[in-house]
């Protein structure tokens, strides 16, 4: 059994991951204050949906710890460093905390994060297991980023309003969309696990114009809106899903730099955005990224996360 470090109980919710979470939820707040202003506040969001989502990828690396040891990759809990007993623990006194800090925003605030708690839970565990039923796993990401996530970030600076329903929109269409692409690169894997994912159902080809038709349907309502925030990342990458979409349509093929291209490019312009919004989270952003450099350099002797891969 290795040794435990103290670290890996943070490291072991997966803060590269999470960093899509805080983005719309930033951006959610960026709308509702009018201004990207760290307050006292919004920092306890964060906090706060930090333990509630990363209670869920606690709970995601527990379900896939046979796979996960199989393939070598996400090594805490697979590789034993953390017992999974101890994991159960962490995820559970996250959600406690999460649900009990939420309290401070309102009985909306708290059931919107139970909900993504639920979400993020239905999502991994079986019989549910939403990531390995085809439509809805891309819905409950659209869902999840693109409305609870977006709504959580709204409501930590102002009362809920019906009219930021449209504003989920175009957020909405682009997540679905890059979630597809992801589908679509691991559909060989999925078959072999028995995960039938968008990808795996729908195939590569129709998997690609769908997610090019949703993500041209993102760069739409973000222009009907006027929402440059989300327009930016949609247009910028919209050129990579056309060309993967084109590719498989007339070489029968997944072109796979690109597919993979089309599904981090957003991630980092969306990112980079919410850096612009909010300056103060770049130099946070740095600070975690050379933090997990040096952890995975010393604790595994791996180098990750990389600016080209992650």
């Amino acid at each position: 059994m290795p040794r435990s470090n103290p670290f890996d109980y943070f490291f072991i919710l997966r803060p590269l991951i999470l960093i899509p979470s805080w983005n719309f939820l930033l951006i959610g707040s960026y709308f509702g204050a009018g201004q990207g202003r760290f307050t006292y506040d919004i920092t306890l969001g964060l906090i706060i949906y930090t333990m509630a989502a990363g209670g869920v990828y606690i709970l995601n690396q527990i379900m896939d710890v046979d796979t996960d040891r199989v393939n070598e990759k996400l090594f805490l809990i697979s590789g034993s460093f953390v017992r999974t007993r101890a994991a159960y623990i962490e995820m559970a006194i996250l959600w406690a905390g999460a649900i009990f800090l939420s309290i401070r925003f309102g009985w909306l605030f708290s059931v919107l994060v139970i909900a993504s708690i639920l979400l993020g839970t239905l999502y991994s565990v079986p019989p549910f297991k939403f990531k390995g039923k085809p439509i809805i796993d891309t819905l409950a990401n659209g869902v999840g980023y693109g409305i609870i996530n977006f709504a959580i970030g709204w409501l930590l600076v102002k009362e809920f309003d019906f009219h930021i329903l449209a504003r989920f929109l175009p957020y909405f269409l682009s997540i679905c969309a890059v979630f597809i692409n992801t589908t679509i690169v691991d559909i060989d894997g999925d078959r072999k696990t028995g995960d039938l994912t968008t990808g795996v159902f729908l195939g590569p080809t129709l998997s690609h114009v769908i997610s090019t038709l949703l993500m041209a349907g993102a760069i739409v309502a973000a222009y009907i809106r006027r929402d440059y925030i989300c327009l930016i990342p949609a247009v910028l990458s919209w050129p990579l899903f056309l060309f993967a979409a084109v590719h498989a349509l007339s070489a029968s093929t997944v072109h796979r730099k690109v597919t993979i291209a089309s599904f981090r490019l957003p991630g980092l312009l969306f990112t980079i955005v919410t850096g612009v919004l909010y300056p103060l989270y770049f130099a946070a952003l740095i600070v975690l990224f050379v933090g997990m450099r040096v952890y995975y350099r010393r604790r595994f002797n791996v180098n990750y996360p990389t600016l080209y891969g992650g």
